[in-house]
């Protein structure tokens, strides 16, 4: 989106047409007006903006001047330059040197319109390439939906059903049951398909952090914000949001989510001008929701609003036949990263596998399998390759206390067991053996590498 231009030009006439086209265009747009070169590069260099529009012929520095300091900041815009028939050649030679595009004068408002129709996309990309490059980085991007079964085959069909509309749409299931692999489903199957497609994990940012992530910051709006900064809703704006975890929000959060659903309006923080936005917006949850309205730690409006079309992911224990499918997947996919040759897995451990009911669903077989092959010597794949909690030799596979247990297995036996009961909630287990959240989740990060529990819990 570009929201701060800056107009650059000795002559106040064409200063006061500029402003004027662009406002025409687009009258959310904040212009600033320079009166010649020196006055433009001391601005850039107080100020941050999206467009500069500059003219190539003015007293004290030329446009060039402005061209170059405008290009020298850490986060530059992207500039115009604004000039003559008998200044073109000059003109081309300053897109040779970072200059987005040329305008001719006398100033035409379709011509300004044409320009900031193609800025406005040429920044759209730029903030979405940041994006996902900060996705690819954190894990988060991608994926295949692999699965046979008849509860898997049925989700998907109702997700590719509901992707023809344009409806909110609230996906519920377990950790790691393919809810963000769903959610690109129905996007691509949606008419917002050649739109972005952009998610925010609201469990894994802080209050203050999400909200910034969200509606996006002004420049000073608080320690650090040294630019502008577009928000993920702005991102989003002709695609589809994907609220990941939404029940972790917070009830101020809960409020502003509200309106935006109902509304398609926000400001950023820090911001006074009302922003308006297209999206159709995804959320996910594994927790039951509508026990979180009952108990009351999630807004009943938002959830109706979410709740227009529930879908419900499968986990992978009720899947038949899906965990043999992914395991050969998942296998093929670490190989050819690997670089290994793609081992067996024996009769006895595929019993295992298929054994086992996978609470942490096909995100803990797929790091199982990563592990496996990493640690494979032989090519073949066996009982004994299996960590403990997996084959039955440890304690979160019992639920009674064996004679002769030490203090430290009757601890970890009652914690494990605890966290089954409330369904992996660390703050309700906490409550329940009255210790602190902390400690459960110490625990759990020890367990975890004593090879105890899977990484599901970590």
């Amino acid at each position: 989106m570009i929201r701060r231009v800056l107009v650059a030009d000795d002559e106040a006439l064409d200063r006061d047409l500029m402003q004027e086209a662009l406002l025409a265009v687009d009258d959310a747009i904040e212009v600033r007006t320079a009166s010649d070169g020196e006055e433009a590069c001391r601005l850039l260099e107080e100020d941050h903006f999206d467009v500069v529009f500059t003219d190539l012929r003015m007293p004290k520095r030329d446009g060039l001047s402005v061209l170059d300091e405008a290009k020298s900041v850490s986060d530059p815009g992207d500039v115009v330059i604004v000039t003559g028939h008998g200044d073109v050649r000059t003109a081309v030679e300053a897109m040779k040197r970072g200059s987005f595009d040329y305008l001719l004068k006398p100033i035409c408002v379709d011509q300004v319109e044409a320009l900031v129709t193609k800025l406005k996309e040429h920044r759209r990309l730029i903030e979405e390439n940041r994006y996902l490059h900060k996705e690819l980085s954190s894990g988060g991007a991608g994926g295949e939906l692999i699965g046979e079964s008849r509860p898997f085959k049925d989700v998907c069909a109702r997700a590719v059903r509901v992707g023809a509309t344009d409806v909110t749409v609230l996906l519920e299931g377990e950790s790691g049951t393919g809810k963000e692999l769903v959610s690109r489903l129905i996007h691509n199957s949606s008419p917002r398909r050649e739109g972005p497609f952009i998610r925010v994990n609201c469990a894994a940012l802080s209050e203050s952090i999400l909200e910034s992530e969200l509606f996006g910051h002004e420049k000073g709006a608080f320690t650090g914000a040294h630019r502008p900064k577009p928000g993920r809703f702005e991102l989003a704006d002709g695609g589809t949001f994907l609220l990941d975890e939404i029940s972790e929000t917070s009830e101020k959060l809960q409020a502003e989510l509200l309106r935006v659903i109902e509304e398609k309006e926000f400001e950023r923080v820090g911001g006074t001008r009302t922003l308006r936005v297209d999206v159709r917006i995804i959320a996910t949850t594994n927790r039951d929701l509508a026990r979180e309205v009952r108990e009351g730690r999630f807004r009943d409006d938002l959830f109706y609003r979410l709740n227009v079309v529930p879908l419900v992911l499968p986990p992978l224990r009720e899947r038949d036949g899906d965990v043999a499918l992914l395991s050969k997947y998942f296998i093929k996919k670490f190989s050819r990263r690997l670089g290994k040759s793609r081992p067996t897995v024996s009769p006895e451990a595929m019993r295992t596998l298929l054994s086992y009911n996978w609470p942490g669903n096909a995100r803990e077989l797929e790091n199982l399998i990563q592990r496996l092959l990493i640690m494979d010597t032989d090519g073949v794949i066996g009982p004994e390759d299996l960590p403990e909690y997996l084959t039955g030799r440890s304690c979160m596979q019992s639920d009674q206390l064996t004679g002769g247990a030490t203090l430290e297995e009757i601890e970890r036996n009652a914690i494990l067991r605890t966290l089954r009961q409330v369904d992996g909630s660390r703050t309700r287990a906490a409550e329940r053996l009255d210790i602190s959240t902390r400690t459960v989740r110490n625990k759990l990060k020890k367990y975890v590498e004593q090879g105890y529990v899977p990484e599901k819990f970590s």
